[in-house]
């Protein structure tokens, strides 16, 4: 079972990881300086600017700590380059696991590292992985001009549309993650009540009590503190 550990955990992958990970750095740099332009001929000040930059650094921070956690998970049984590329670029925790493990079932496997889980199921493993997970960004590639089309068409007809459509999509994928906390209970639901309590008390101290600064550190403030909720109902469950 080992010996795909040695191909999994290879220079060649490490190699193509940096390639990868360098580039999507690039990128973002590359996206911070259009943005920062394009706020100067909108007409925002720096400070604004600044503000908005650090807004979504604090709020990207905490949601990776999971990926981080995932990673160290997936690292023993599919070694540490290949999780580091998908959890780097596209991927997230939840459907790596998820696809990695229907990899392992369509190969006759129980489950990742399981007895005869080797270089062959791992290298499937990799393909529902990678080919799963590709489809939303190509259909983003060849269909986006016409999706737009279709938001400009939408938006001349009734302009209050464009905003139910925009927020029932991301309604619809916060959706996603709710479905399984509330049908599992137990502590996963706990969890998800109590950041959804903290949120709510932020949001009510940024609009009652207007303390302004809140609403930067609102998200944060609700993921940490529902991972300090998870461990203690931990206990007590």
């Amino acid at each position: 079972m080992g010996d795909y550990l040695e191909i999994a955990n290879s220079k060649l992958l490490y190699l193509w990881g940096s390639i990868i990970v360098l580039f999507v750095l690039f990128q973002s740099i590359l996206f911070i300086r259009l943005a920062w332009k394009e706020g100067k001929k909108l007409g925002l000040t720096s400070k604004k600017m600044l503000k908005g930059l650090r807004a979504g650094m604090v709020s990207a921070i905490i949601p990776s700590i999971p990926i981080v956690l995932t990673l160290i998970a997936m690292a023993p049984v599919l070694g540490i380059p290949f999780p580091w590329i998908r959890l780097s670029v596209i991927g997230s925790g939840p459907y790596e696991l998820l696809a990695a493990g229907i990899g392992a079932d369509t190969m006759g496997v129980d489950g990742l590292g399981a007895t005869g889980y080797t270089r062959y199921v791992f290298a499937n493993s990799v393909w529902v992985m990678t080919i799963g997970a590709m489809w939303s960004g190509t259909i983003v590639f060849f269909f986006i001009k016409r999706i737009k089309k279709g938001y400009k068409k939408i938006e001349k007809r009734d302009s209050k549309w464009m905003s139910i459509i925009t927020n029932a999509a991301f309604f619809g994928v916060i959706c996603v993650f709710l479905a399984q906390p509330i049908t599992t209970g137990g502590l996963a639901l706990t969890t998800m009540l109590s950041g959804g309590i903290l949120m709510t008390i932020c949001a009510l101290l940024v609009i009652k009590a207007k303390i302004t600064w809140l609403k930067e550190f609102a998200l944060a403030i609700s993921m940490i503190g529902a991972m300090g909720s998870a461990v203690l109902f931990a206990q007590i469950i």
